[in-house]
């Protein structure tokens, strides 16, 4: 997803509105007949089914824990500039009126334990050792960074999660995490597009099309988040979106990238816009879940 400067960061999760005649003997909603039509200069409100109302759970100014990054403190902003300009100020190379908006491409939402499925995932932590952050939760990874200095052609990114079970207004300083902005080798994470949860693996993988960090990376859902580049299997490619299926199988949305990568030829060679499909048996790290 390509993203405007002027873009604010908003999440929204869909919940049932009400019980319905529609819903009485199925859940699934009513079809949405048309898409919102583009309007040059124009936004537009999103258009979900009767059944469904949009609640917002996080925004930009939504404040991060741990606030101590030099990268970002708040949900929807690098920490590069104020979120509004002051009446007057100039941009210029070197002074920004405003601060970066960053803005995740999807969400993931993770369920980690339920009454209904009793195999549940370990409790999932965050900054502070002493506080319950339940078991609903939303993950993003983050595009649209500041430039990273040491190779201008890269944009940073980072992972935040959601959590949900929080209550944002009597909680509000733990209801989003910031996970990670580092990989593990001390690398910035790339500027992030699409993410999946894999259960096999126990772990979330985010896709990055973000020039030569381009690729897939894992990364663990507990505080601070274990983040790795995982280019040496799936080799360098402008992958836009990543989705497991009930089989195991993984497949990945090349958007960007080209007729040829740069590592692993054979598993990053493919013409642009194209589906790629990894196979349980190649899985990486995969154990029975």
């Amino acid at each position: 997803m390509r993203t405007q400067q002027r873009m604010v960061s908003t999440t929204f999760i869909a919940v049932l509105a009400a019980a319905t005649p529609t819903l009485a003997g199925s859940l699934t909603p009513t079809d949405v007949p048309n898409a919102q039509p583009k309007v040059v200069g124009n936004t537009a409100p999103n258009v979900v089914s009767p059944e469904l109302a949009l609640q917002t759970v996080a925004q930009g100014a939504t404040r991060l824990e741990p606030n101590s990054s030099p990268l970002t403190k708040f949900y929807g902003y690098d920490d590069d500039g104020p979120m509004l300009p002051a009446p007057g100020d100039v941009q210029s190379k070197t002074h920004n009126v405003e601060a970066t908006k960053t803005e995740p491409d999807k969400n993931t939402y993770l369920v980690t334990c339920s009454e209904k499925h009793k195999n549940c995932l370990h409790k999932l932590t965050g900054p502070d050792p002493n506080f319950d952050y339940g078991t609903h939760f939303l993950f993003q990874g983050h595009e649209n960074g500041v430039v990273n200095e040491n190779n201008t052609a890269l944009k940073k990114g980072y992972i935040t999660r959601i959590n949900l079970d929080v209550d944002s207004e009597a909680d509000g300083d733990h209801r989003v995490t910031l996970l990670a902005t580092t990989q593990v080798n001390g690398d910035p994470i790339p500027a992030l597009d699409g993410s999946t949860w894999d259960p096999w693996a126990q772990r979330l993988l985010f896709t990055s099309e973000n020039v030569n960090a381009a690729g897939v990376l894992q990364a663990t859902p507990d505080y601070p988040s274990q983040v790795e580049d995982l280019s040496c299997v799936f080799g360098r490619g402008g992958y836009e979106g990543i989705q497991n299926d009930s089989d195991g199988n993984l497949w990945i949305v090349e958007d960007i990238g080209g007729s040829a990568g740069t590592v692993n030829y054979l598993a990053a060679s493919c013409e642009a816009s194209t589906l790629q499909n990894y196979c349980n048996e190649a899985s990486f790290g995969a154990s029975d879940p």
